[in-house]
């Protein structure tokens, strides 16, 4: 069985661009790949990403799409045997190391998609819908409830923030780069780890400036996209304790395993995954989880 996280966020259409529509959307890609099958590939130098069309959804049910990040031909493994013997893996000109990730968006703006180590997130969606669609679509992570309050309650009082994070696109690199991180030094190394704060026997008053801290959650507020791992730890008035923040643990998410694909065992079943991410929504709207989840962008208030 194959583990995979079911992480929930929300689908828009970005200010000042044509409102976004996916079944539209996925119906125009669908026409254009059985035209070209090309068209489902996009690369755009630092990254390659396919996407398929499984189904284009109706009013009540979602659009499902298959979102690849694939390996181009300066980026492929190679092959390594115990006699210390390394070759090339075999491969045809159209063919690509592949890792996908299962995504579907319901009409009444929830989406969600199955994630696991090298799997692609949505970011990579929106790129390639932005650049061979001209569709501009944002998603935001949702959050529990009560993360929020957690978080607010760490307001003025944010002792330290560890932080790992990854520069997956040059178009959107200005704005988490050139903030806590200078942006030359995001382009020398794109993948980073670092922790600030006040130290482990540093004055127990002393917390991170108001300009830090506001960075911190705007970071925050970008965490599907650049952060691998964000951990928040503060003092609660409140309480007088110190509390810690494990925010990509607080995503409305859901673990679940699957049976091995037939034809490629690294890979679930295409179907499980699907019954999966519906049934898990549907689980959610139930329960008022839906309606009660943080959207990344509203932590700070802002709509």
């Amino acid at each position: 069985m194959l583990k995979r996280r079911l992480i929930f966020h929300r689908w828009g259409s970005v200010v000042g661009k044509p409102d976004f529509a996916p079944r539209a959307v996925a119906s125009d890609l669908g026409a254009a790949i059985a035209a070209d099958g090309d068209f489902a590939i996009f690369d755009d130098g630092d990254a390659v990403t396919a996407v398929e069309v499984v189904s284009v959804g109706t009013g009540s049910e979602p659009t499902n799409l298959r979102l690849f990040a694939l390996r181009g031909a300066n980026d492929r493994p190679f092959k390594w045997d115990s006699a210390g013997s390394v070759s090339p893996i075999s491969l045809r000109d159209h063919e690509y190391p592949a890792d996908v990730s299962h995504v579907s968006l319901w009409p009444d703006g929830v989406c969600a998609h199955d994630y696991a180590k090298n799997v692609p997130r949505l970011s990579r969606l929106s790129l390639f819908l932005r650049r061979k669609m001209n569709a501009h679509a944002k998603f935001d992570a949702l959050y529990r409830e009560d993360m929020h309050e957690k978080l607010m309650a760490m307001e003025g009082h944010m002792r330290s923030v560890e932080v790992a994070m990854t520069r997956r696109h040059p178009e959107v690199a200005g704005r988490v780069f050139g903030t806590l991180i200078p942006e030359n030094f995001g382009r020398r190394a794109p993948s980073i780890r670092f922790t600030l704060g006040m130290g482990k026997y540093g004055p127990r008053d002393r917390y991170l400036d108001g300009e830090t801290e506001e960075q911190v959650f705007a970071l925050a507020e970008q965490a599907d996209d650049f952060v691998t791992n964000m951990i928040i730890r503060g003092r609660n008035p409140v309480t007088d304790r110190v509390e810690t923040i494990n925010l990509l643990h607080e995503r409305l998410q859901v673990e679940q395993r699957f049976s091995h694909s037939s034809t490629v065992p690294s890979m679930p079943k295409p179907e499980e995954v699907f019954s999966a991410l519906d049934q898990t929504y549907h689980a959610f709207q139930r329960d008022g989880k839906i309606a009660s989840a943080v959207q990344g962008q509203k932590m700070r208030g802002k709509s």
